[in-house]
């Protein structure tokens, strides 16, 4: 007489588990071909399909990561949402942060060994946010009576998600080797962008629209396909605008120098330093292929910046900058020379400033007095975030091309200051810590930690030159780059440490122990 081993029960279970899952997906493709598109339902049999071949790889932490990195490095911004019927638009962005949001909320609770890591910058970004939610309240009866309350509730909504990734990336950032696994993925991603935007720029072909065309995907906006200057075509590639493209690339150019240094692949020094900084020039190619004075302002800030904060990368700078030169002129040479000749010249740039004041597409500065005129109606909270709408039928004011006068009169001197803490406390914090010697910091990798403070550090001042010369918080791409930019720095900043109320704790603990009897 035979008996049934734990064995056969196992085989016996997965058994019934195949038949079980190949029924269920018998059906649901029966019921798609039968009662939706068979082209959609295609597509999702296909994703569900390489989620189960590359389970082990997808629902992991690093899974979560390369997620959050794809969608907002190659997901073209604000131009395509789920074929689903919310309040609000279901971008990509939007659904992959909620959903990380979900399960770092439900391993903090159900796991553990899952713990709150310390939030270096969460004072800044909380202080931030609590300003634009001021500006709303204090302005909630003009909001209402004009037609803009959901205007600004939907913005806050896209504010608090797009603040999250700071929250969600900084928790799943729980070791050395998960933030240099993302920023690896950010500069690869970095660099297809910046190899595919110099291809558009040649051929005029956007591969990125052109790819999640062909995707089931509901287009969100028509908006321009090709951006044309002095007759010379700019690439926006997955960015919504050449300058949102060209501040994006410039941001991962510090990134891209750290891996050089501390890469955990290649093995080899020279081959290491040789592919991150070929994935360097890549990435500045495309800021190139913009054709945007913003980032070359901005990126000359950021040199500037590099070079107090490590003198010793001086010399790398001058070579690898002759090369970058000559790669952009040949991309490039008439219009990289003449932003140089523009930028040479203050008298004419001003010039070009003042032009067509009151009308769309008026100069910055031809912007500057009648919207501080405008702000002074209402100095402190501003007319509520989400009151200034720029596209659309509803369009009731122009596109400042300066993020911090659209804060002021949004949300006021309050808003404006929260701004400027979310943006300048880190930057110095960072830019100090970088500075410290070895022997201060202790604990893990101190000395990769101070160079990855000083590669975010020097990204942020870039985008807070930037932000003088566009309007980036309404440039999606940007402005989350810069959140999980900060999330990278505050790891750099605690590295394992834990939160300060259970140091505290700890702490107490311990002196009880030691107390005598």
């Amino acid at each position: 007489m035979s008996t049934r081993t734990e064995a056969d029960d196992l085989v016996g279970e997965q058994r019934v588990r195949a038949i079980a899952g190949t029924a269920l997906l018998l059906i649901a493709v029966g019921a798609g071909i039968f009662f939706a598109d068979p082209l959609t339902v295609g597509a999702l049999v296909g994703l569900v399909a390489c989620l189960y071949l590359f389970r082990a790889a997808v629902f992991s932490w690093p899974g979560a990561v390369i997620a959050l990195v794809v969608v907002i490095c190659l997901v073209p911004a604000r131009r395509y949402t789920l074929p689903v019927s919310l309040p609000f638009a279901a971008e990509p962005y939007r659904i992959v942060i909620v959903l990380l949001l979900a399960i770092v909320i439900g391993a903090l609770l159900l796991d553990p060994a899952f713990r709150w890591r310390r939030l270096e910058f969460g004072g800044p970004v909380a202080f931030f946010f609590a300003t634009q939610l001021v500006s709303i309240a204090v302005n909630v009866p003009g909001l209402v009576d004009l037609g803009l309350a959901p205007n600004a509730v939907i913005s806050l909504f896209s504010l608090l998600v797009i603040c999250a990734v700071f929250v969600v990336a900084r928790q799943i950032f729980r070791s050395r080797a998960i933030v240099r696994f993302t920023i690896m993925a950010t500069v690869v991603c970095g660099a297809i962008v910046g190899a595919l935007a110099s291809v558009e720029r040649v051929t005029r072909q956007n591969l990125f629209i052109e790819f999640f065309s062909a995707l089931p995907l509901q287009r969100l906006s028509e908006e321009e396909s090709l951006f044309v200057k002095e007759g010379t075509a700019r690439a926006f590639a997955s960015a919504q605008h050449p300058i949102a493209l060209a501040v994006f690339l410039c941001m991962l150019i510090p990134l891209g120098i750290y891996l050089a240094r501390h890469a955990n692949w290649p093995r080899n020094p020279v081959s290491r330093e040789f592919l991150w900084m070929g994935c360097t020039m890549l990435i500045g190619l495309g800021m190139v292929s913009a054709v945007s004075r913003t980032a070359f302002v901005s990126l000359a800030v950021m040199l500037v910046v590099a070079v107090l904060l490590r003198p010793g990368l001086l010399p790398k700078v001058v070579l690898y900058g002759a090369v970058a030169v000559c790669a952009a002129l040949l991309v490039s040479a008439r219009n990289v020379l003449g932003m140089i000749n523009e930028l040479l010249d203050p008298q004419a740039l001003i010039e070009s400033q003042m032009t067509s004041p009151g009308w769309t597409g008026s100069g910055r500065l031809a912007d500057l007095g009648p919207s501080l005129d405008e702000a002074a109606a209402r100095p402190f909270t501003g007319s509520g975030l989400g009151s200034r709408v720029t596209m659309g039928e509803g369009a009731n004011a122009f596109i400042l091309d300066n993020q911090y006068l659209s804060t002021l009169l949004e949300s006021g001197a309050l808003g404006l200051l929260g701004m400027l803490l979310l943006l300048l406390v880190p930057a110095v914090r960072l830019a100090l810590f970088s500075r410290w010697p070895a022997e201060r910091i202790g604990g893990v990798a101190p000395d990769e930690r101070r160079d990855l403070a000083a590669a975010v550090a020097v990204a942020i001042a870039g985008y807070v030159v930037a932000l003088f010369f566009f309007d980036g918080f309404s440039f999606i791409q940007t402005l989350l780059t810069f959140f999980l930019l900060l999330a990278a720095g505050s790891w750099a900043l605690a590295g394992e440490r834990l939160p300060r109320w259970e140091e505290r704790r700890a702490k107490r603990v311990l002196e009880r122990e030691v107390e005598p009897v």
